[in-house]
């Protein structure tokens, strides 16, 4: 039973880190491209077709925004590639562009998008703009848009009732 135990704790860091060799940072993409040598998409596959270029772009451009801007893409760098290490490596590549699709929303809401100035949110969109020939990414646009209204509702205690009574509705 013990040598059991000792090559169980033995084999799973080994299988951990064996799996595990693309580690997430808010100051790189290199995460896509390691991911995309463990799970091959090829080029119009999630890693190298969406993740991978539109990290660079934002990534080399950030300076070019207002500074608080710039601390959101750094946190939703990181989120969006840890989001993405949750995927199962199991997944069919179509499937794995899905769900890392899906976890936009919750990673830009979550690191403070909605926040952002109403100008510093439309640029980001305009880095995203060869992203919305996809019927997917115009979904996933439409649930960031609401998830926005809603944090706004919530942040400044508005409600439906108080929007239409403000409205002489």
């Amino acid at each position: 039973m013990t040598r059991y135990l000792i090559f169980l704790a033995l084999l799973f860091p080994l299988t951990s880190v064996a799996q595990g060799n693309c580690f997430p940072s808010e100051n790189s993409c290199d995460l896509y491209q390691c991911k995309e040598q463990e799970r091959q998409c090829g080029a119009e596959g999630y890693w190298m077709n969406f993740g991978h270029p539109y990290c660079e772009s934002f990534l080399k451009d950030q300076q070019q925004f207002y500074p608080r801007t710039q601390v959101w893409l750094k946190d939703v760098r990181l989120c969006l590639q840890e989001r993405v290490q949750q995927v199962s490596q199991e997944a069919s590549c179509n499937d794995l562009h899905k769900q890392a699709m899906h976890s936009h929303v919750s990673c830009y809401v979550d690191t403070g998008f909605c926040d952002l100035t109403y100008l510093e949110r439309a640029r980001v969109y305009w880095y995203l703009k060869g992203a919305l020939r996809s019927a997917s990414t115009w979904q996933e646009a439409a649930l960031l848009h609401q998830a926005c209204w809603n944090h706004q509702m919530q942040t400044y205690g508005w409600s439906d009732e108080t929007l239409l009574k403000d409205a002489g509705l």
